[in-house]
């Protein structure tokens, strides 16, 4: 590895976070802190002059005060949707309120619980009748009147439980989506959708065109797959241990898994830390 300064975006859920198993999903989001060990990491990266980053799905709302201490130059979140460096936002897309309310209309008439995320506010959609805990704290409606009722719909992606997608997704509802969006499978089983073009990958490209610093001085980390657009903006993109099959195929290196703290065995293997 270069002794320059290196830019290195590590994805949180699966790669810094480790969800035990059987754990529930929403309540590990709002809960779970990087161990010890990865927190050291990431203060050792600073001290050596390194840039690191948050590169996650999760909404900039959904960043715990627990990830930010680990004092990141930045956060790409919400795939790629929303960037910040240094504390400040300096790009935040989203899907236009047309298409938002399309999406809400498609899941409610299938009775698929949805949640919409943006920098500002997540909030989720609840199909009649059903018994929904809010365990991650953001906002419910329960119909789609109350939904475009809230005035500007600012939200960058959207994210479905395996069984919501497979109701949702008939053939019509499936070349709608196709047509207007990306999909991950992020192996929960939960899947996320972005508008075509807005990815990780994407939100890297634009914090190394700040930084002024070329891909074979960046270090992608992830998991699942809204990890592989990072692949091709890095030098060198590092798969954990317990990543998906596909995301390990094409990693330059796979590391331990995350409950082993494989991001800290990736950076001592690079001489990083």
């Amino acid at each position: 590895m270069s002794e320059q300064p290196m830019a290195l975006f590590f994805d949180v859920d699966g790669t810094i976070i480790w969800y035990k198993p059987g754990a529930d999903v929403d309540a590990t989001v709002a809960t779970a802190v990087p161990s010890p060990a990865v927190a050291k990491a990431f203060h050792a990266l600073r001290q050596r002059g390194h840039h690191p980053f948050i590169c996650t799905g999760r909404s900039l709302t959904l960043v715990s005060d627990k990830l930010l201490s680990l004092d990141v130059d930045g956060l790409v979140t919400a795939d790629g949707a929303c960037v910040s460096v240094g504390g400040e936002v300096v790009s935040d897309e989203v899907v236009p309120a047309e298409l938002l309310i399309d999406v809400a209309r498609r899941a409610y008439e299938a009775d698929s619980l949805i949640m919409f995320e943006g920098s500002r506010a997540c909030v989720t959609l609840v199909p009649k009748d059903m018994d929904y805990k809010n365990a991650m704290g953001v906002g419910v409606v329960h119909s789609v009147e109350e939904f475009t009722g809230m005035g500007e719909l600012r939200f960058s992606k959207f994210v479905l439980q395996e069984s919501d997608r497979a109701r949702l997704m008939t053939p019509e509802n499936r070349a709608f989506f196709d047509e207007h969006f990306e999909e991950f499978a992020l192996g929960l089983p939960v899947y996320e959708m972005t508008l075509k073009g807005v990815n990780k990958g994407a939100g890297v490209r634009r914090v190394l065109e700040m930084l002024g610093i070329g891909p074979e001085r960046a270090i992608a980390f992830g998991d699942s797959e809204n990890d592989l657009s990072m692949a091709d903006a890095v030098g060198t993109f590092v798969a954990m241990g317990n990543a998906m099959p596909g995301v390990k195929e094409i990693a330059d290196y796979v590391t331990d898994p995350v409950e082993h703290d494989g991001v800290v065995t990736a950076l001592r293997h690079f001489g990083l830390i």
